[in-house]
């Protein structure tokens, strides 16, 4: 009897540490969870307060790219180095060729390199333009234009608009010339005589061979430049220096009659300069 009674208070103890065990777990899954709790908030916290922070960093961004599209430098639109234009001068009219006046010493219209780092111009640091070529006078993303057909795709006017903002008289060269007798051409074996848009000079829009192969460019120097110059006798019938006495000359051919395009420079601003067209593959 007694022996069962010890059996007994033996299972009672054991229950009563099995329950103590068991209290003891359940308080660590509770801690657990309270842990679990806790890193979830901070964890949740922290991603609110990153993508606020990037938020933030992406508003910042569009005001700053909003600021930067505001800010383009006014020649790439221009066309000009020096930022302004001298013919075509409305940018909505004629966005993708420009006059550009300013001067050169570096003699020659044939994809002259830029030797002055684009500081010429009546504008620019350098008006004088020495040690400058006609590239010197063309824009970043611009050049000097090739001829008829390059004119011709920036504007299907031609030369139509080219006094727009012009101060008379005024003569805007291309790279295009001839072979002689108004056999226009961008070869080069065509360096007879300047042609392109402007009043100065002399316009040769009654010859056939010249409306044929030079038009819309029919504004021509004639030998020596003597329709851009009053000192060398040109015909009344051209638009030449002479007419205007308050002008210098600025125009200078050299003295061959044949190879103007390989010897002209220009000594000062005034009376034009080159066209600019746009560089654009689509254009």
């Amino acid at each position: 009897m007694r022996h069962s009674l010890l059996l007994v208070l033996a299972g009672i103890l054991l229950a009563a540490c099995s329950a103590s065990s068991n209290h003891g777990s359940g308080d660590d899954d509770g801690a657990d969870a309270d842990t679990d709790s806790d890193t979830d908030s901070d964890s949740d916290s922290d991603t609110d307060s990153d993508s606020d922070a990037d938020s933030d960093a992406d508003s910042d961004a569009d005001t700053d790219s909003d600021a930067d599209t505001g800010t383009t430098p006014p020649f790439f639109t221009a066309g000009c180095a020096d930022g302004t234009r001298e013919g075509f001068a409305d940018q909505t009219l004629y966005p993708y060729i420009a006059g550009c006046d300013g001067a050169w010493t570096l003699p020659g219209i044939f994809e002259m390199p830029v030797s002055c780092d684009l500081e010429a111009g009546n504008d620019g640091l350098n008006p004088t333009g020495e040690g400058c070529t006609v590239s010197d006078l063309c824009g970043p993303g611009w050049r000097v234009c090739y001829g008829r057909d390059d004119v011709l795709l920036r504007n299907p006017g031609g030369c139509e608009g080219v006094l727009n903002g012009a101060e008379d008289p005024v003569f805007f060269t291309t790279q295009m010339s001839s072979t002689g007798a108004f056999e226009c051409s961008t070869s080069a074996e065509a360096t007879n005589d300047l042609f392109g848009c402007g009043n100065l000079g002399c316009n040769f829009s009654s010859n056939a061979t010249a409306q044929e192969l030079c038009a819309p460019l029919i504004m021509s120097s004639h030998d020596q430049c003597k329709g851009l110059r009053n000192d060398l006798y040109c015909g009344d019938w051209c638009n030449h220096l002479g007419k205007y006495p308050d002008l210098q000359n600025v125009w200078t051919c050299g003295s061959s009659t044949t190879e103007e395009a390989l010897n002209v420079t220009k000594t000062g601003s005034g009376q034009g300069g080159v066209l600019c067209c746009i560089v654009d593959e689509e254009k």
